[in-house]
């Protein structure tokens, strides 16, 4: 068996393939090995079969199809498709006037510079022409215009520059123009209303300036246009009706003004109509609710006013819609509630009113619903999450009140959640349950009460935990510290109470801790030293007693540290001038900053207590020693009067006694 396969494969299959191969002149195949020498890498392993093979008699051709790429019909070279082939070098010894016969041309994705050589022209059966992908610069050559039997044109992704030549519009055969990523400026060509041949035209990303010609609805065959992230300015043509094909249109990025024109609802066909980040003004005409095949819509970005049309309800389709960052106002139209392949709704950043409408509970394919920085208020509806595939949920910055609907209680899909700058209330251990897959949750500025539930811990990948200004009281749960990955913690302007838990030392991804304006007492724990990527610490106004920690020094890219209005004492260490840290509020702390006594050194405060043991020993002695000379002198005082009068009293006895005697 294995003989029999050696036979075929060695012996029967070359010549088999040498009996059906073509054959190329000994003329091209030089010319080919002539452009091939110009390459920078010579050992390219693709390109090792183009060489003359020596058993082949002078004056025969060379069998084309050993060669790596080439194709060859009638004794002549009809493809060359050297897509991805690791070529380094340049088109100008390409030889176009030996190729006459060529019909299709792929050299993409390689890495081909230099400029596109005029005598590509002489390319004049040329059907498909691929240079995509390389670094080609300079002007696409006008004589290009003369390959009328081009049907596919691909020059994108290059270093191209100048303008679209007009004489692409006499390329009629053309279906396909691909002239994206490059630096191509100047106008759309007026030209271009002569392809009406052409199924898709991609000038995307590019510098493209001036308006949208009128004439591009004279291109009947149109499926697809990408003008999107260029600089075309002006109206969007009503023309553009005209194009009944079209499936995809893409105008993002640009510099349109106007409004939408209402004949865009013609285009029955079309599934992609992106025209966000413009200055498209005006209301969305209520014709768009006739493009019933649209599957994606993004008008976001723009100055579009007045309300939502009712008749967007009629895209059934639709998977995709983006209305965010205009102008909108009005309520939420109920009708939305019939888009049930909907996945993902963007309605931020409006002036849109009301409350949100019950329906919307009835889209199970919802995954992302954004209707932040509006003026809704109401509750939210029962059912937003009943289908459980809501990940991104944001209603922040509006006036909604009342309780979390155990839907979104209930919805373990949750990634992000941002229910921020409201009036939500509830006992906020009730209102939350078990989120496996959350990655962030803002809270913040709410009406919650309640102690904060251990469930939290149970959200492994969360990252971002803000639940400040509210009125949360109890302790903080020690299971926070198992959220492992957690980056930002905000706890800040609550009733929170206790001590930072111990089981904090595992957070060592935090970056951003706020325990700000609560009654937390205790010692800040040492471990803090160990949060090396520590960029903000704000605890104050708490009740925090004892030293700060020796261990901040290890805090090297922290940039903010308030620890003001705590009980803390002790010496401030030095390292804490450099963090920029703010301490006022402690009366216990010392040390050389502004605002505090320095602390009295050591030696100082050995000699001031013995001085206070001196004093306090010695004075008593004084005072008895002054008291005991006090008494002595009273004594001794005592003693002289009485010897004085008993002297007095003998001299008088004396005297009495000589009156008598003289008497």
């Amino acid at each position: 068996m294995r003989f029999h396969l050696f036979v075929f494969n060695c012996l029967i299959l070359p010549l088999l393939r040498r009996s059906l191969c073509s054959f190329v002149s000994n003329e091209e195949a030089s010319a080919l090995l002539q452009w091939k020498r110009t390459f920078i890498t010579q050992n390219n392993v693709l390109l090792a079969s183009w060489s003359f093979q020596p058993k082949v008699n002078a004056s025969a051709s060379i069998p084309c199809c050993f060669w790596y790429g080439i194709s060859c019909r009638r004794g002549s070279v009809n493809r060359l498709n050297l897509t991805n082939s690791g070529i380094s070098g340049t088109l100008h010894d390409f030889p176009f006037s030996s190729l006459s016969n060529l019909e299709f041309l792929d050299l993409s994705i390689n890495n081909l510079s230099g400029t596109i050589p005029n005598k590509i022209s002489g390319l004049t059966r040329l059907i498909y022409l691929d240079l995509s992908i390389n670094q080609f610069s300079g002007p696409i050559p006008r004589d290009m215009g003369l390959l009328t039997n081009l049907q596919t044109l691909h020059l994108f992704d290059n270093k191209l520059n100048g303008s679209i030549p007009w004489e692409i519009g006499q390329l009629v055969s053309l279906t396909e123009l691909a002239l994206y990523s490059n630096n191509l400026e100047g106008p759309i060509p007026i030209s271009f209303a002569n392809l009406t041949n052409l199924t898709s035209l991609f000038l995307y990303e590019n510098r493209l300036s001036g308006s949208i010609p009128q004439e591009i609805g004279n291109l009947p065959n149109l499926e697809e246009l990408y003008a999107n992230t260029n600089q075309i300015s002006g109206e969007i043509p009503a023309t553009i009706g005209n194009l009944t094909n079209l499936r995809v249109l893409y105008l993002f990025k640009n510099q349109l003004s106007g409004a939408i024109p209402r004949e865009i609802g013609k285009i029955k066909s079309l599934q992609k109509l992106s025209l966000q980040s413009n200055n498209l003004s005006g209301s969305i005409p209520p014709s768009i609710g006739n493009l019933t095949g649209l599957t994606l819509l993004h008008l976001y970005g723009n100055r579009l006013s007045g309300s939502i049309p009712q008749e967007v309800g009629n895209l059934r389709g639709l998977y995709d819609l983006e209305l965010s960052m205009n102008r909108l106002s009005g309520a939420i139209p109920a009708t939305i509630g019939n888009l049930s392949k909907l996945e993902v709704l963007f309605l931020r950043l409006n002036s849109l009113d009301g409350s949100i409408p019950e329906e919307l509970g009835k889209l199970e394919r919802l995954g992302v619903l954004e209707i932040d920085h509006n003026q809704l208020f109401g509750p939210l509806p029962e059912n937003l999450c009943r289908s459980g595939k809501l990940q991104y949920f944001t209603t922040s910055n509006n006036m909604l009140s009342g309780p979390i609907p155990k839907s979104l209680k209930n919805c373990s899909s949750l990634t992000r959640v941002r229910l921020s700058k409201n009036q939500f209330s509830g006992d906020i251990s009730e209102a939350f349950g078990i989120y496996p897959n959350l990655q962030f949750m803002d809270l913040s500025d709410n009406n919650f009460h309640g102690v904060l539930s251990k469930h939290w811990g149970s959200s492994k990948q969360l990252s971002n935990l803000w639940i400040s200004r509210n009125n949360i009281s109890g302790i903080i749960p020690p299971e926070i510290g198992d959220i492992t990955q957690l980056t930002w913690l905000d706890l800040s302007e609550n009733h929170i109470v206790g001590e930072i838990p111990k089981e904090f030392e595992e957070l060592t991804f935090l970056q951003n801790l706020d325990l700000s304006k609560n009654m937390l007492n205790g010692s800040i724990p040492e471990y803090m030293g160990g949060f090396r990527h520590l960029l903000t610490l704000n605890l104050s106004w708490n009740g925090l007693s004892g030293p700060i920690p020796t261990g901040f020094e290890k805090l090297r890219n922290i940039s903010f540290v308030d620890l003001s209005f705590n009980n803390l004492e002790g010496h401030i260490p030095n390292f804490m001038k450099h963090m920029n840290a703010t301490l006022e509020g402690n009366k216990g702390l010392c040390g050389n900053m502004d605002g505090f006594e320095p602390c009295q050194s050591s030696h100082s405060s050995r000699k001031g207590k013995k001085f206070v043991h001196v004093v306090i020993i010695v004075i008593p002695i004084i005072v008895a020693l002054s008291m005991a000379l006090f008494g002595f002198v009273e004594v001794y005082h005592l003693y002289r009067r009485r010897k004085r009068a008993e002297n007095a009293q003998s001299n008088g006895s004396q005297v009495l006694e000589k009156r008598v005697e003289l008497e």
